[in-house]
Order: structure tokens, then sequence, then C-alpha cells
């Protein structure tokens, strides 16, 4: 009997270790701004693709929350991941995710002048979308600075629409979702041909967290944006 009480936890013992571990789940915070990150797609959107392709052992939930409640629970220490940016001087770390460079201009109704500037004042008067952020943002108070009137918006889309109503004269977007535009929409636009920043898809990672991820993943590349660029060559000056 004692032979067989042995043998038998010796083949619980074997099952049990080559047994996969649940994969450790983390909820990523997120608002809508797609294709990178938006609750319409089933797998969060292309962001979240290239997170889950970077760490295939951990599984993440999007947690979509409106901009500006995105930037008081990440001041307030409720978050672990975001793909939402930190605010500016909260400690955080940075994963990169993809190779490519998502570029963040700003969109007008087209003119046949180039959009572009040296300072923001030079835009002085003129009203802007914006995505929803805190009030003292240091991203949304240099327009207030230069003398700027912001609309402040949840989406890129909501953002795009106003532009086109002629309810601001410009709209804070990137050359990612610009490309992807109907051409006949992309047709009516021009994007600057300076930036306001650039940036690859990043993740931020709250450094008081108890799991935090691993720091060292290899870049994912993106799918390329569809459709001929109505931009200008980028030139290398940002604010």
């Amino acid at each position: 009997m004692g032979h067989l009480m042995r043998h038998w936890l010796w083949f619980c013992l074997c099952i049990f270790s080559v047994a996969p571990l649940a994969a450790t789940r983390f909820d990523v915070l997120a608002v809508e701004y797609p294709p990178f990150t938006t609750s319409k797609m089933a797998d969060g959107g292309l962001a979240f693709q290239v997170l889950r392709q970077a760490f295939p052992d951990y599984r993440f939930k999007p947690m979509f929350v409106p901009p500006k409640r995105a930037y008081t629970m990440m001041q307030q220490g409720h978050w672990c991941l975001s793909f939402y940016p930190s605010p500016a001087g909260m400690p955080s770390n940075k994963i990169v995710l993809s190779e490519h460079q998502i570029v963040i201009g700003v969109i007008r109704l087209r003119q046949d002048s180039p959009l572009k500037w040296q300072q923001l004042s030079e835009f002085s008067g003129l009203r802007v979308a914006l995505l929803r952020s805190g009030d003292n943002s240091p991203f949304a108070t240099q327009f207030t600075q230069a003398g700027l009137q912001i609309t402040y918006t949840e989406t890129t889309q909501q953002s795009l629409d106003l532009l086109l109503r002629k309810r601001v004269d410009l709209a804070m977007y990137d050359d990612y979702n610009f490309n992807k535009l109907p051409t006949k929409t992309r047709d009516l636009l021009q994007f600057s041909d300076n930036h306001l920043l650039q940036t690859p898809v990043t993740l931020f990672t709250n450094p008081s967290c108890n799991d935090p991820l691993p720091k060292a993943v290899s870049p994912q590349t993106l799918p390329p944006a569809l459709g001929p660029t109505n931009r200008r060559q980028q030139q290398p000056h940002s604010l």
C-alpha cells in the first residue's frame, strides 16, 4: 500500500510540475485613440496588439476611461500600466513597443500656404481642438500661453468633426491616422510641416506597483498606414 501511495504521489508531482501556471494579468489604462487604443476593436487596438506580441506570457485587460479621468487616476497613483502618457513630473518608467515613430502635429482645412510655425503664438486667437487632459497639463498650457482658444474633445474623431464643421481652426492629429483617412476627406485637409512631438508606441509603468513587467523587449512593427500621404516632408523641428 505504501509503495502504491509513493507512486501516486510521484505521478501527481510530475503532472503539477509540467502544468502551465496561470498567466499574470494586468489592467492597462487607455483612452479612445483609434486605431492604437480603442474599445471598438476586440483586441483593444494596435497598441495592445504589439503589447501582447512583446509579452506573450502575460494577459492584458484594456481599461478604457475618458482622458481627464485617466489623467486624474495617474496623478492619484491609481494605475500600474498605461498607454495614456504619465503627467509631467510624475515618476514613471517607459517601455518602447514599436519601431514606428508616430508624429503628432496639427491639421486644418486646406489652404494654399504651408502649415508651419516657428512659435505657437503665430496662431494666437485661433481655436484648436485637443484631447481632454488635466487643467494644468503642460501640453495644453503651451497653447493657452500662446493665445489659442482650446476646445477639449474626448476622441480624435470629435476633433476632426469639429474642424470639418469649422467649429475650430486647428486640431491635434497624428500622421498615422491622417494617412488612413478616406482620400476625399484627406484632400480637404493639411497636416503641419513641423510637429508637436514624435513618439513610438510606448507603455508607461508605475514604479510603485509590485509586479512590473520586464523592461527589455524587442520593438514590434506596426501595420503600415494605408493610402498615399498628402503631407509635406517632415522637418526635424519640434516644440
